[in-house]
């Protein structure tokens, strides 16, 4: 740790678990530290964890930068922050002992106790505004004094302009990352909020006045805002949490927001109806705002409840004239609806409903749009207080009253509730579904925007909404809300704590999953062991198989072979993680992996026995184990004889056999350790769920112990539930399979928008109506110098919030260059824009479509999986697996990619079935023959643009590969060569298939 620079005062933010918000600013925390600097003159340092990337090991490197401290300060900002904030503040203790711990926020304001010893290691809880009590800390700590355990605050600052300006250098090194990615800023002008409203939290910070910067110095606040970046590229979100409450100071400072021309992409800030006039409404129009109004309910009897006004008539009133307004001076507004606060019934859920149709469709379109919340319960809020009152007037039941405590599914126990003794939680579930679905539909297709490029953003927000109010969100909580039931409520005690800060790389898809899987086992105390706990955070299973079968190993569903009686790729989550902590494996241990499947459980199993340890893993012939596992060096893979169960006869500290056997075979409890040797393995039937046992051996005896029940694919084998003949490997296949995947269909219709001429590689669907995506996204692919990876990229994805991250994340090319980016970014958005109607009609279309899935492999799996081994029988290796993917929007064209040892080939199904057969082949052939060409014309650079330099060399690896496929037919499989010349008889000129 660096002792050249003098201590610092080092601020903390969480990050979001929601990155795709990825909100910018910390205004809360750059205001504390300009406070500080002002007051104290000592090095203030803020560290944004949502934007720092890198796993623990980038954080204590990034400590070491930054330090020493006089003290550290973590936000605990919401409810849904607390457990990681806990485990983030455990490890800052152990990486840096000695110096305080603090913790602010709503979540520590409203439950201080939650983050103070023995529940966790801050030092200090600073209740409501931190500027006074973060001051008062340091100078107890500069003056010698330890902090025991002290709660400080409520201590608000009544004059705002008192405090010094914002000082966003305090960000300076997150400002170039944010200004690439340029989505939503924050910034405060205003505190305090004079309302009562009974689920919010903003009580909890001690004082309800209202309190802004005087006008003047908004704008300044403004203005220096707009001297440190380009608002231009920015939604600046005014964060307060009543904005304007005071007509004379909002329209001060809107008048002078036009006055300065402070133009970003948009304001964006929350209000209330019904204070607003036809001149504020013009106003906030004028200077580019958008507003945000809690209506909350439209029955006049939850609006009392709530405490949200003493007029609820009027109070409706205001919001149908806000509607009226905002039509005729073009303010885009939003207004959000509560469903299932306390009190609430199916009446007034109805009388909501009748309302929110009113207020957004009696005219022919509308500047508003809808967004339907869940009541959540929130700490510190009115509800929270008055749980018992609430259950006595209406029966409301919580059924989680302390849900931030757990790990696992916060978001849904916050939410899960029985509203009242008239409507319960499911009934809830199913009205806000068949009430709210049909009605949002409707409102995204009346709202009239301002007319520019952020009208997509307030778009995207109204297709999530028909997500969230989706059948498959429908379902989801109503099986969570069963499966509660049965085991009753779920543990909210103390649970285990990782070794790790979680949520540090939350932009990563699969970092994501492979957390949310590892806390689900922390909320059910299934993990203790930190060791098991922290191989599981760092290492997942999608680096070793694909993606298809990591997805349902994260899910805990156990992937199920090609070939019964071949080992799995693996166990599920869940059956692998109480197998790790059962067998107890230490470092130094030696332990075998018996037919390992993928090589992630003998990977978990190397990180577990460290440098010092052995692991032994089995693979069966042809697999590529020895290569995927070579960073492990204490890693020995071996393939042995079927009728070999142990690579020898022991004594093993641990075995693990990922498979279901009826029985165990005496050679493998033989070959245990004795005392303390364990054995992890399936025993049970051949096609219902088996037990999961660890056995383990003591004084010459085995003895068995059930871990869980689960489902698991069979061993084969003299041992095994399917005997193969001894001497022999159970048959190999190529592993053909027919997929549908919605995000490269979603991509391939996209490309289908754009006519891009002469261009083999044109998808152009001149029945599409033109949209508004069409011509930038052309003009991005006609500058884009590898634009050809648009057409592969993402087709190992499933999911549209992948291929998302990766068109974002990760540029076309190594060199970044930016004209590829700006294509990736308008791929993105005409995805995101075309995302909501496609996955209604993928929705519609999936019994058809699966079943013309099965119809084609049944026709033509056989032959394909026959045609690939005789093409690759001059080759080094076996066919690697492949998948065809329907994606109807390419026609009578095809896709091909190689992705972690597999080929994706992306074609139509809708075509004829030989069609199929011949595209795919044609697409196989590529890897086999373009090397060949290449080799030719090595300076050549492809290009599938007719007239361009690299067509010809384009042209070259097309009739190469068809004539090595009619020589394949001509000497393999004559009978084909009929489709195969139908095939080549639709490609003829310019469009020669890509």
């Amino acid at each position: 740790m660096s002792t050249r620079r003098e201590p610092c005062l080092l601020l903390i933010s969480p990050g979001i678990i929601k990155w795709t918000d990825m909100d910018f600013g910390l205004p809360h925390l750059v205001a504390l530290g300009s406070y500080v600097r002002q007051q104290m003159g000592i090095r203030v340092e803020l560290l944004d964890l949502g934007y720092e990337g890198g796993d623990h090991r980038q954080l204590a490197r990034r400590l070491d930068e930054l330090g020493p401290f006089h003290m550290l300060g973590v936000s605990c900002y919401s409810s849904f922050d607390c457990r990681r904030v806990v485990a983030l503040a455990r490890f800052l203790r152990e990486r840096i002992p000695g110096v305080p711990l603090v913790a602010g926020g709503y979540h520590a304001s409203a439950v201080p106790g939650d983050l103070l010893p023995p529940a966790a290691p801050f030092d200090a809880v600073v209740v409501g505004e931190g500027e006074r009590p973060l001051v008062a800390l340091l100078q107890q700590v500069l003056g010698g004094r330890p902090l025991q355990s002290a709660i400080l605050g409520p201590d608000p600052v009544q004059d705002l302009d008192q405090l010094p300006p914002y000082d966003w250098d305090l960000l300076a090194r997150y400002w170039p990352q944010a200004e690439r990615l340029g989505r939503k800023l924050q910034l405060h002008l205003s505190r305090g909020c004079p309302y009562r409203c009974s689920f919010c939290m903003e009580r909890v910070k001690g004082e309800a006045s209202w309190r802004a910067f005087s006008p003047e110095r908004a704008l300044d606040e403004l203005e220096r805002l707009a001297a440190r970046t380009d608002l231009s590229r920015w939604l600046v979100n005014l964060a307060d949490p009543l904005f304007g409450f005071q007509r004379s100071w909002r329209r001060t400072v809107l008048e002078g927001v036009l006055e300065r021309g402070l133009k970003p992409r948009q304001f964006w800030t929350l209000t209330r109806a019904d204070g607003l006039d036809d001149e504020d409404v013009a106003l906030l129009a004028r200077a580019r705002f958008s507003i945000g109004i809690g209506l909350e309910s439209g029955s006049p009897r939850v609006l009392e409840i709530i405490g949200k006004t003493r007029q609820p008539q009027a109070y409706l009133e205001a919001i149908l004239g806000l509607a009226r307004r905002a039509r005729r001076h073009g303010l885009s507004w939003a207004a959000n609806v509560i469903v299932g606060h306390p009190g609430e019934t199916a009446e007034t859920l109805r009388a909501t409903a009748a309302f929110a149709r009113r207020l957004y469709t009696t005219a022919p379109e509308t500047c508003g749009w809808l967004s339907v919340d869940p009541f959540r319960l929130y700490p510190g809020s009115g509800v929270h207080a008055d749980m018992a009152g609430y259950s006595q007037r209406h029966g409301t039941v919580f059924h989680h009253p302390g849900w931030w405590r757990g790990w696992f599914d916060a978001s849904f126990r916050a939410e899960h509730i029985e509203p009242s003794r008239e409507l319960g939680f499911e009934e809830r579930v199913q009205r806000a579904h068949d009430l709210y679905r049909p009605l949002v539909a409707e409102v995204q297709a009346r709202f009239r925007g301002q007319g520019r490029e952020v009208d997509s953003i307030f778009q995207r927000s109204m297709a999530e909404q028909q997500r969230l109010l989706g059948p498959e969100q429908a379902r989801s909580l109503l099986h969570k809300a069963a499966r509660a039931g049965q085991r009753g409520a779920w543990p909210e005690g103390p649970a285990a704590e990782p070794p790790l800060p979680l949520g540090l790389q939350v932009r990563d898809p699969w970092i994501r999953r492979r957390e949310e899987a590892t806390r689900r086992l922390l909320d059910g105390g299934a993990l203790r062991s930190p060791a098991v706990i922290e191989a599981l955070l760092q290492l997942g299973p999608e680096g070793f198989m694909p993606p298809e079968a990591a997805r349902d190993v994260l899910l805990d569903r156990a992937p199920t072979p090609a070939v019964e009686g071949l080992c799995s790729v693996s166990l599920g989550f869940r059956a692998t993680a109480l197998g790790l902590e059962a067998l107890q494996v230490c470092a130094g241990g030696r332990v075998a992996d018996l037919w390992a499947g993928s090589g992630w459980v003998s990977a978990l199993l190397a990180g577990l026995v460290g440098g010092d340890g052995r692991v032994v893993a089995v693979a069966r012939e042809g697999s590529t184990l020895a290569r995927d596992l070579q960073p492990w060096s204490q890693v020995e893979v071996l393939r042995l004889a079927p009728s070999r169960l142990l690579p020898h006869p022991g004594p093993w500290g641990g075995l693990w056999r990922g498979a279901a056997l009826p029985r165990i075979p005496p050679p493998l409890s033989e070959g245990l350790k004795d005392p303390g040797g364990r054995l992890i393995t399936l025993l049970g039937p051949r096609f219902r769920p088996q037990d999961l046992v660890c056995l383990e051996r003591h004084d010459g005896q085995a003895s068995e112990r059930v871990l869980a029940r689960d489902r698991a694919p069979v061993m084969g084998g003299a041992w095994g539930w399917v005997p193969w003949p001894a001497g022999q490997q159970p048959p190999g296949s190529a592993a053909v399979s027919f997929e549908r995947r919605l995000a490269p269909a979603l991509k391939y219709r996209v490309l289908s928008g754009i006519d891009l001429g002469a261009d083999a590689a044109n998808l152009y669907d001149p029945e599409q109506p033109e949209l508004p995506w069409a011509a930038p996204l052309l003009r991005a692919w006609q500058e884009a110098p590898h634009r050809l990876r648009v057409q592969v990229v993402g087709m190992r994805f499933s999911e549209l919030d992948e291929l998302l991250h990766a068109l974002r994340e990760h540029p076309l090319s190594p060199s970044r260059d930016p004209a590829d980016r700006a294509l990736a970014e308008r791929l993105a958005e005409a995805l995101q824009a075309e995302a909501s109607g496609f996955v209604r009609i993928w929705e519609q279309d999936g019994l058809r479509a699966r079943a013309r899935l099965r119809q084609v492999q049944g026709e033509i799996g056989a032959e394909l999986d026959r045609l690939r081994s005789w093409l690759y029988a001059g080759q080094d290796g076996d066919p690697p697996p492949l998948r065809v993917l329907d994606c109807p929007a390419l026609g009578q064209a095809g896709r091909a990619s190689s992705w972690a040892g597999e080929r994706l080939v992306a074609v139509s199904l809708a075509e004829p079935a030989e069609h199929v057969l011949m595209q795919v082949l044609h697409e196989e052939l590529h890897p086999i023959t373009d090397p060949l060409v290449r080799q030719q014309r090595s300076a050549a650079r492809r290009d599938t643009r007719v007239g361009s330099p690299g067509h010809a060399l384009h042209a070259e690896l097309e009739s190469v590969a068809i004539g090595a496929t009619r020589a394949l037919l001509e000497a393999r499989a004559p009978r084909w060569l009929p489709a195969f010349e139908s095939w080549c008889a639709r490609w003829t000129g310019p469009t020669a298939p890509p």
